[in-house]
């Protein structure tokens, strides 16, 4: 989680086409793309599909969100994914 940079392009799900940040916005990315402008939009590259083989779920708040809701609304993902997609989940 970092803040964005000027001129940074970002393709959202259901996005035709890139928007370019103005810099300063909360963004989640890896080493190599943005996953998210935060908590606006998830990115079109890492939205999960039927080819999805592994996938990171990253619960966060806003303010006014109790940490004890995020907590749960983890545990309830964690309980889901694995029951109607298949797979293992575990908690790092």
């Amino acid at each position: 989680m970092r803040t964005g940079e000027n001129g940074e392009r970002f393709l959202g799900i259901g996005m035709s086409e890139p928007m370019e940040l103005n810099g300063g916005e909360i963004v989640i990315s890896d080493r190599e793309k943005l996953v998210a402008v935060y908590p606006y939009r998830d990115a079109d590259k890492s939205k999960v599909s039927s080819m999805t083989k592994n996938l990171l779920i990253l619960v966060c708040g806003v303010p006014g969100i109790d940490e004890q809701l995020l907590l749960e609304a983890g545990r309830v993902a964690l309980d889901l994914v694995p029951r109607f997609c298949g797979g293992e989940a575990r908690l790092v």
